[in-house]
């Protein structure tokens, strides 16, 4: 029994130096597949950096190729309300003078149309007695 003992001891500390390199091993194999992802990244980072860089440039360009053409709108929406300003002066006093005369016509045809219920509710009145 004490020889079993000691064998299987033995094989214990056998199994155990060859797990004890393996897992030296699979460290070093991890601090390497690390280091490799970590320069990964930076990669990634440094070119997204660039990305970046590149993105302002063209805003920057885009910015200075239609700054002329936003002055000029500018310009034309000013020129636009310079126009609709005096078309509503010109306008205004055309329809003053609409409404002076289409006032009393409409003030007539209310009358008119008063008399005329008046005249047919009387004759209902006289036709159901």
């Amino acid at each position: 029994m004490k020889l079993f003992l000691i064998a299987a001891l033995l094989v214990l500390a056998v199994t155990h130096g060859s797990s004890a390199k393996n897992a030296g091993a699979q460290f070093t194999q991890y601090l390497e597949s690390l280091r490799a992802k970590i320069n990964q990244d930076l990669q990634q980072f440094v070119d997204q950096s660039a990305l970046k860089d590149h993105a302002e440039s063209f805003l920057e360009d885009r910015h200075v190729e239609f700054e002329p053409v936003a002055v000029k709108i500018q310009g034309q929406l000013e020129d636009m309300k310079a126009a609709a300003g005096q078309m509503e002066d010109q306008i205004k006093p055309l329809a003053d003078n609409v409404k002076q005369k289409v006032n009393p016509l409409i003030a007539n045809l209310q009358e008119r149309m008063e008399t005329i219920m008046q005249m047919l509710a009387e004759h209902a009145k006289t036709t159901h007695k």
